[in-house]
């Protein structure tokens, strides 16, 4: 990579590594860690032309998702996600996303991350409360 003098390196994270959410912490530490990976690995090889981003998918529609207690409303079909991928992959940004409001809620997340990581949270308690009693 160094001899091309033109690489990219994509990570691929989470939006529960930037607000927090309940009962992931070492899901969300890890892809935590990722980040400040990319962060550092950018800095360190920016003079040999090697760049590193975070891709940030949003919470997408597959068989690991499935227990999650999360309405699946929430969940992104993968085809979408994958052809945003493609079609995104270029971006010279650090942060790379499916599409336009993802990033947008993204960079929210990034603004506001307790505030964010709490109403998630709030937010599928409520949905697993009204889940439970039907």
């Amino acid at each position: 990579m160094k001899s091309q003098r033109n690489s990219k390196v994509i990570f691929t994270s989470s939006c529960v590594s930037v607000m927090g959410f309940v009962n992931i912490s070492p899901y969300s530490s890890s892809k935590d860690a990722i980040e400040a990976l990319a962060k550092c690995l950018n800095i360190e090889y920016q003079n040999y032309g090697i760049s590193f981003h975070i891709f940030h998918p949003p919470l997408t529609r597959t068989k690991s998702a499935e227990p999650l207690p999360v309405p699946k409303e929430f969940m992104v079909d993968p085809e979408k996600v994958g052809t945003g991928l493609a079609k995104h992959i270029q971006n010279k940004s650090f942060i790379i996303c499916h599409s336009l409001g993802q990033k947008i809620q993204i960079l929210i997340c990034y603004l506001f991350p307790l505030k964010m990581g709490k109403l998630m949270s709030k937010m599928t308690a409520r949905y697993m409360t009204g889940k439970d009693k039907r």
